[in-house]
């Protein structure tokens, strides 16, 4: 003791995450919709107003893509037939895919590690699925897939990553405001 104080044997503090995939989330089933304008000579404000109805209907979308005849995106599955008869209403040609999750591949630094979105892309064609839709975050790597595939591909991904079943999460839909996990 010097003036009062205890002298406490130090220990090693690290303030970095552990690298590597550390967990798997898979989503609440969802529907992917296709919305085909109706006049592609005015494509751009026939985008808009996909988006439009879809606010004013208060469906909320996600996964937002601009296709070379309207746009794609994909909602929660209890309001997809409210979003598919908004947009014919309106004159759009609506193609619906129905029962797909979003499973979510987190790791830090995901951009940085070497080989990881290879080897995630690599399990999903070798479990043989399509991907419907991807997309990317500094920490995770988020692909749409038909429902029924999930289990396999979830088993598979957590074998390539050394990942138990403990790391796998239920949510809901990912949102256009995203929480971090």
């Amino acid at each position: 003791m010097h003036d009062g104080w205890a002298v406490v044997p130090s220990e090693r503090v690290s303030f970095e995450r552990e690298r590597g995939v550390s967990a798997i989330q898979v989503s609440r089933e969802a529907t992917y919709l296709l919305a085909r304008a109706p006049d592609t000579n005015h494509l751009p404000l026939q985008r808009q107003r996909i988006l439009n109805l879809m606010r004013e209907a208060e469906i909320p979308i996600f996964l937002i893509k601009l296709q070379r005849n309207g746009l794609s995106f994909g909602v929660d599955s209890d309001v997809a037939a409210r979003a598919r008869e908004t947009l014919e209403a309106h004159g759009f040609r609506v193609t619906v895919k129905p029962r797909r999750v979003m499973v979510s591949i987190f790791a830090q630094n995901m951009r940085e590690l070497h080989g990881v979105i290879a080897r995630i892309a690599e399990v999903l064609y070798e479990s043989g699925v399509a991907i419907e839709q991807l997309s990317d975050a500094h920490n995770r790597i988020a692909c749409l897939i038909e429902a029924e595939r999930a289990p396999l591909v979830v088993e598979r991904l957590c074998e390539a990553f050394g990942l138990s079943p403990q790391t796998i999460q239920k949510s809901s839909p990912v949102a256009l405001a995203v929480e971090e996990p």
